[in-house]
């Protein structure tokens, strides 16, 4: 069986179609709005050319990319490229769409497969240049290698199946055991005084007359605020912390929100002693202590939501802080054994 490009390529307007996952972008892709800027799509569209031109073939001057996923039928650059391949052909050119593999192509082989079907008609063949196979057109028929590309299309889109179920079943159980995902919501362990408790104190003010000694909304949040610096909450942080205690007052019943009180003040109490902020964004974060970075990551979304998720009891909380490499998430557990790798290497 010969694979690869057909002799006439040499003489086609190659027409190139990059794309990538949201989530697999790095940071400077990510910092770039326009697709056609994002280092890791020119990345993209420079592979292609270059095997192109390995295989003395016309460079593809003219590019669709986008950031989307390969599941999707409606992707805008991928609609956009049949339409201008489609006004080429009426103008009586010569075309080859080409990718990077058949998974840029599509990871549905239904919806690739349905499109490659319309091109074929129109004379016009999908060639993936990294592997050297094409889907032949009408008047150049490729079964067997249009068949391999559509299979690969296939099992691309069984991967992303298998990896949407795969990260569906650890939200859940992430959800189940009330393990936080993300950074969640700084205790404030270094502010002068403790902005929830200093919040909810001062929450009679806003209702009372300003003769009275009542504030203003921005008045409220200005004055929290400054009581808790250094190291303390922002103005628009008490503004979303009243939002946080009108949700937990709603949720709770009296009993129930003194035990998330007594608790909340229990956690930031070690975080205190432990002279760390796993969650610090704009205030200190302290030297890192990885006990309590596993120990917030396993209480985080009781703190967060205390009306869907348990307390974890004194001797769970005891079992994470003596056994924390185990509860650590996956960032910071490999962070914490390159440091330790480091140390053994060091001895």
């Amino acid at each position: 069986m010969n694979l690869g490009a057909s002799d006439w390529f040499k003489k086609a307007t190659m027409i190139g179609y990059a794309r990538i996952s949201d989530e697999q972008q790095d940071k400077a892709s990510k910092k770039e709005k326009d697709p056609l800027k994002k280092p890791i799509l020119i990345a993209q569209k420079n592979e292609v050319n270059e095997a192109l031109k390995r295989s003395k073939l016309p460079q593809a001057k003219e590019w669709f990319m986008e950031v989307e996923s390969g599941t999707k039928r409606d992707r805008p650059a991928w609609l956009k490229l049949q339409s201008r391949v489609k006004e080429l052909v009426a103008k009586g050119k010569r075309v080859v769409v080409v990718v990077k593999d058949p998974s840029r192509w599509s990871r549905n082989a239904r919806h690739g497969m349905r499109v490659i079907d319309d091109l074929h008609e129109l004379g016009v063949p999908v060639y993936a240049s990294n592997a050297g196979i094409q889907t032949g057109s009408v008047g150049d028929l490729h079964p067997t290698e249009e068949l391999l590309f559509i299979q690969l299309t296939g099992s691309g889109a069984f991967v992303s199946q298998v990896q949407k179920e795969k990260a569906d079943r650890s939200v859940d159980v992430s959800k189940e055991l009330g393990i936080m995902a993300g950074k969640g919501t700084s205790l404030f362990p270094f502010a002068e005084k403790d902005p929830v408790t200093l919040t909810e104190a001062n929450l009679y003010r806003l209702s009372l007359p300003k003769k009275e000694g009542g504030w203003s909304n921005q008045q409220f949040y200005d004055t929290i605020s400054l009581q808790t610096q250094p190291h303390g909450i922002s103005p628009q942080g008490v503004k979303n912390e009243i939002k946080r205690i009108q949700t937990r007052r709603k949720n709770l019943n009296e009993e129930e929100y003194q035990a998330w009180t007594e608790y909340r003040q229990k956690i930031r109490n070690l975080l205190i002693e432990a002279e760390h902020d796993p969650f610090a964004r704009t205030t200190k974060e302290g030297a890192i202590n990885w006990p309590v970075r596993a120990l917030m990551r396993m209480v985080g979304r009781y703190l967060s939501e205390p009306e869907k998720y348990r307390q974890r009891s004194d001797e769970e909380i005891q079992e994470i802080l003596d056994d924390f490499p185990t509860y650590l998430s996956g960032k910071d557990a490999d962070k914490y054994r390159a440091i330790v790798g480091k140390r053994g290497r060091r001895r």
